[in-house]
């Protein structure tokens, strides 16, 4: 049995990795005994967030605590997950009050987790962000194939993509790996419509639209964000504007077509979309300008 002393420092050092949480089976491994653990949360030192799962020192934890606890709960084996793994990652804007967590082994049922028991879990689909054990960011986006709307899959996978965290060997073996499971059709059909040079495009559009306004003295509009659930490429918060940059390679696939149409009718009447091609803003910016202004002063 470790001494008192060293039993702080080993719960001490631990916590500092882990976002300020530790699992008993971590304190087992490391000689801390059941009983040590038993009197420290009894005093206060250690507060219970899941079974076998604390907080160390104080009982108030950060976003990322929240998930690493979640994941430790799981067992050793256990990877953030899911929705979960996309809002760490980035990929996704969402904030689930159930925690997604994958396992290769089932346990019981964790409150406040959303376990997904699977026996298809290799290692080399796993990784580390903030030092949380997650799934890579190719399997995150397989995960959610099977459970995500088609528009919130597309999303991850534009941000995934823009991020530069995708690479054509990790889908052409992710796509031979796991034929035949639930949501790969969705997970082929989305990173088809990839095209990187199209992104790379479609980037410097965006970077030469935000020079356009500041040359015009607009106010600096928001690239890539959120309005009532729909990704938009500008907006300005507060505004009843919302630009779309139109290039045929991003837009002119029959999903990006869709997703379009659905995203302008749910605009319809409520605020202005106005699409914005590179002619426009070369050929009659004086035009453009004026109605960007004229939009944003309603």
């Amino acid at each position: 049995m470790v001494n008192v002393k060293r039993v702080d420092e080993l719960i001490a050092l631990l916590a500092a990795k882990q976002h300020g949480v530790v699992a008993l089976w971590q304190l087992l491994r490391l000689q801390v005994s059941r009983r040590q653990v038993e009197r420290r949360a009894v005093s206060g030192r250690l507060h219970q967030l899941h079974r076998g799962v604390y907080a160390v020192g104080h009982a108030g934890v950060s976003r990322e605590g929240e998930f690493m606890a979640a994941v430790l709960a799981g067992g050793p084996d256990a990877v953030l997950s899911h929705w979960s793994a996309a809002e760490l990652w980035g990929l996704l804007k969402t904030r689930r009050s159930l925690i997604a967590i994958s396992a290769p082994t089932h346990h019981r049922a964790i409150p406040g987790v959303k376990p997904h028991w699977v026996s298809d879990l290799p290692k080399r689909e796993c990784t580390r962000r903030d030092n949380i054990p997650i799934t890579t960011v190719t399997r995150t986006l397989l995960d959610l194939a099977a459970v995500a709307p088609l528009k919130q899959l597309q999303r991850a996978t534009n941000e995934a993509e823009r991020a530069g965290w995708l690479s054509e060997r990790a889908i052409k073996e992710t796509l031979e790996r796991h034929r035949g499971r639930n949501g790969i059709k969705a997970f082929r059909a989305v990173v088809a419509s990839l095209d990187p040079q199209a992104r790379r495009s479609r980037s410097d559009f965006e970077l030469a639209f935000v020079a356009f306004c500041r040359h015009h003295r607009i106010p600096t509009p928001v690239l890539n964000g959120e309005v009532e659930g729909f990704e938009v490429d500008i907006h300005w918060p507060g505004a009843r504007l919302i630009v779309e940059l139109d290039t045929w390679d991003y837009h002119g696939t029959s999903g990006a077509f869709e997703t379009d149409r659905e995203r302008d009718a749910h605009f319809a009447g409520r605020c202005v979309v106005l699409r914005v091609t590179p002619r426009m803003m070369s050929r009659d910016p004086e035009g453009l300008v004026a109605t960007i202004r004229r939009v944003l002063t309603t």
